[in-house]
């Protein structure tokens, strides 16, 4: 007799384990699924940071550019400005040469000199109101992309700032609906249960 208990002990484990393993297996499926949705949240989150990383990049490289852009305009400017120069200084020394050998009255060479002079003072104030609006201009291009650069930056921090502030949020919202959804899963298994023994 005491063989015969022995015997059915052993059955009732093996019908007690399928259902243990049943119950497991669900919450395995249920623990499984939210993980996935949890790394498939910090994955996003990532790329997230990723696109606005690269963003700002792409801001400042373009911003960088402008001004090595706005530098070789401003060096090309004056390259030209001193070719001009030495252009007008051999015309004028050319001038000077034919004056030379005509030699006439001092009186003209003298309000050649002055007429020299005069061409100078003339064309360097002529350059001067020409560069004022391109370095103004280069100026407010400089602030704007100063400012842009700026703006995006803290933009940036502020929305990062208010995705840390609702993640833990976000997080006692997940792991609530876990609970809940394993909850729901072994009421299921339990009430099947529940009906397969009263039949």
């Amino acid at each position: 007799m005491a063989q015969k208990k022995n015997d059915t002990a052993p059955a009732a484990e093996d019908i007690t384990n399928p259902a243990v393993e049943e119950v497991n297996s669900a919450n395995s499926f249920v623990n499984t699924l939210w993980d996935q949705y949890e790394l498939s949240r910090e994955r996003a989150e990532k790329l997230r940071e990723n696109r606005e990383e690269a963003y700002l990049n792409t801001i400042r490289e373009v911003a960088k550019f402008n001004k090595q852009y706005r530098k070789t305009i401003s060096s090309l400017y004056q390259q030209t400005k001193k070719t001009n120069k030495e252009i007008a200084n051999e015309v004028m020394q050319r001038i000077g040469r034919g004056n030379e050998e005509v030699q006439d009255e001092p009186a003209r060479a003298s309000s050649r000199e002055a007429l020299k002079k005069q061409l100078e003072e003339v064309s360097g104030q002529i350059e001067k109101l020409a560069l004022t609006p391109i370095k103004s201009v280069f100026q407010i291009a400089d602030q704007i992309e100063e400012n842009l650069e700026k703006t995006i930056e803290s933009n940036l921090e502020f929305s990062r700032q208010r995705r840390s502030a609702w993640k833990q949020v976000r997080k006692e919202y997940v792991q609530l609906a876990r609970d809940m959804h394993l909850s729901l899963v072994d009421r299921g298994i339990n009430g099947v249960k529940g009906l397969v023994k009263t039949k």
